[in-house]
Order: structure tokens, then sequence, then C-alpha cells
């Protein structure tokens, strides 16, 4: 197995385990006794530590090396799985969330970096899209995995994670064999910043971020509230199915961009979130008709869907921005995601779950959903006409 394949599998062993948990929130919130709201501080408590992380660490893997990023990461995510294995209270689960969060902000864009530098030069673009479709493939099979477990296995709030741990050991003993790809040190000062480039602020905010957040929004109902919603609304007990909800919406995310590689960037958008609105509002519906299968099956379709717009998303920004500010606009846009989809407007549908039932919430997100789409493809996407005219293959 050559360096690329070995450290491809490190990224999908890592990516198991930061989604592990998801089929398992139920089981919590009826262990515990938390409400909505707490279930959506999952991922908030996630995200809260990966954004700083994802800003800082990224640029220190380019001053020490790659290889010393990358052992820190996988040793503070086997520290939280070990957390989460000593079945701690709800503090102690977020902030074992917290753990796994600031760990995967360290590791994915290193191991990305580290997986491009060991390719050949000929091979670097489909090196980079291999590592986004890993990650999302990986963060997809955490969940069915562990439902498998749950509901087939004995101890379901242990083995899944001492499992991974045995994956984890496996992915360092690969990281310490592999060879450094830095190998000039730098000692640049590490800026906690998020840069936007002028030239590109307007299609940024006016068709990236509102099509990010949509989008990271579906991703982070299906792995936080979805779970919740299948037990208590449709009275599912296999937990195989409960995983099912965050394995289904990020795998197929996955396939969705490994199938239609060179789908525009304009049309991805535009199509993928034309497709994930009803496809969501599906999910909805299956309350009252009782129907697991529909559920999934417009799960399925969301996480497709959501694939393309991530897809337009990044191909869009390589596109516009010159090659030295591709990683400052990429980065702004992996941050707006993240922060726009599992942070306060997730917190947000977790409070009006609370306040009037969480098929209403899943309905107002729905509509919500629906008319930040409607002003992307109305509004927000004429700004991709004040391009300069060698960037206007985006359509």
């Amino acid at each position: 197995m050559n360096r690329v394949w070995r450290t491809w599998v490190v990224l999908l062993f890592f990516a198991v385990g930061t989604s592990l948990i998801t089929p398992l929130i139920p089981l919590y919130q009826d262990k515990l006794g938390f409400n909505d709201t707490v279930v959506t501080l999952f991922l908030g408590c996630y995200v809260l530590a990966l954004v700083p992380s994802m800003l800082t660490l990224g640029q220190f893997s380019d001053q020490i090396g790659r290889r010393p990023v990358l052992l820190g990461a996988i040793g503070t995510l086997a520290a939280a799985q070990v957390i989460i294995l000593s079945e701690p209270g709800l503090t102690g689960l977020l902030v074992a969330r917290g753990m796994q969060g600031a760990a995967t902000g360290a590791f994915f864009g290193t191991c990305t970096a580290f997986l491009v530098d060991a390719s050949p030069p000929g091979k670097r673009r489909f090196t980079s899209a291999l590592a986004s479709i890993s990650v999302r493939l990986g963060l997809g099979l955490g969940p069915g995995i562990c439902g498998v477990l749950i509901q087939f296995a004995p101890d379901p709030f242990q083995l899944p994670f001492a499992m991974h741990l045995v994956l984890l050991a496996i992915a360092a003993a690969i990281v310490w064999f592999l060879p450094e790809t830095v190998l000039q040190r730098t000692r640049r000062p590490i800026r906690l910043r998020l840069e936007v480039p002028a030239a590109e602020r307007s299609v940024f905010w006016r068709v990236l971020v509102p099509s990010g957040m949509i989008f990271s929004l579906f991703d982070g109902v299906s792995l936080s509230l979805v779970p919740v919603f299948i037990v208590r609304e449709l009275g599912v007990t296999n937990y195989a199915l409960v995983g099912a909800s965050g394995f289904l919406v990020l795998v197929t995310g996955a396939l969705s961009q490994a199938l239609m590689p060179g789908m525009p960037p304009r049309r991805a958008i535009l199509g993928g979130l034309a497709v994930a609105c009803p496809a969501f509002a599906g999910v909805v519906i299956a309350a009252p008709l009782g129907s697991t299968a529909l559920l999934l099956t417009c799960v399925a379709i969301t996480g497709a869907a959501a694939g393309m717009v991530m897809k337009g998303g990044i191909d869009l920004c390589t596109e516009i921005a010159p090659p030295e500010d591709r990683g400052k606009l990429l980065s702004a846009y992996y941050v707006a995601c993240y922060l726009g989809g599992f942070s306060v407007p997730l917190i947000i549908v977790g409070v009006i779950a609370d306040m009037v039932g969480l098929t209403w919430a899943l309905a107002a997100l729905t509509m919500a959903a629906v008319t930040a789409a409607l002003w992307v493809g109305l509004v927000g996407i004429r700004a991709l006409r004040g391009l300069r005219p060698g960037e206007a293959t985006v359509g």
C-alpha cells in the first residue's frame, strides 16, 4: 500500500469515531433526562472547539510538521473516547464532545494537506477530492456502525468506543512510520483569523454562506435531532435504523460528489438546494404517516443533495479565487458551514422543539430553509454576474 492510501486509511479511521455517538443520543437523553435543546449541544460543543482548532492548528502543521499535529489529534480523540467509555454524566459527555471537536479541527485539514503533499503533482486534484469524499464517508460510517452495535452487540455505551480505540491505535502506528512531508520549518506567528478576500466577498455572503448554512443545518439536524425524532415520534426501537439517519445523510452526500464530479458549481448549488428542501419536508411528513421507510429515504435524498451543494461551494471557491486567496476563501467557507449549521441555528431548532414539539420544529426548519434557498436562487446568485471574465465558467 503506497503512502497516499495509507494516509487515506488514517483519515477514514479517524473520521469514523467523531460521529459514533449519534445513535446513542436518544439513549443518553432517556438515561440522563435532558431536553432537545441539550441534544443540539452535542454538536454545538463539538463545533465551538473545532473552529478555533481548525483556524490555528492547520497553520501550526506548516511550522512543526504534519505528523506531530496528526499524532496529537489522534491522542486527543482517544482521550475523548476514554472519557465516554467511563460513562460520565452530561457534563463529561459535552466535555468529550468538545475534545472531539478540537481533535477534528486539527486533524482534517492537516491530514488533507498530508495526503496532497504525498501525491504526485499530476494527481493532487484527485487526492484533494478523495480527502473531501472520505471525510464525509467516514463521518457517515460512524453512526451506521454504532447503530448496528447498539442493536446486536452487548454494552452499547462502551463497545463502539472501545473498538474505535483499536482503530486509532492502528492509525497512530501508520502515521508514526510515514515520512514527514514538511521538511522546512518556519516560525510565522499563529493567528486566529478568518479572512474573506475583498474580491470574493459578494459571492461569499450572498451565495456561499446561505447555501452552506442550509446544507450543514440539514446535516446537523440529521446527526442530532432526527435520531430522537425516529425514537420518539415513530416509536422505532431498532437502533440500527436510528443510526441509519446519520449514516445516510453523510454517505449519500459523499456518493453524490463522487458520481457527479463534473457538475458546474452554480448548477450543483441551485440543484442541490432545489432537491434538499422538499426532500427534508418528507422527513416531517413521515411522522403523521408513521413511516420509517419514508423518513430514511428522504434523509438519504437530502444528504445526496447536500453533498452536491457542498461540492458546488468548494468548486466555486477554487474557481473564483486566485491561488493566493484560495486557502483563505476555502477556510472561510468551511467555518461558515460549521457555524451556520452546527451552532446557533441548530440550537434554535432545539429550543423550538422544546416549546412546540419536535415535528413542528422540523417543519419550521424546512420552511426557513425553503425561504433561504429561494433567496439564493432568485437574488444571491446574481452576485456571480460580477465575476471577472476568466472566472465565468461557473455557470
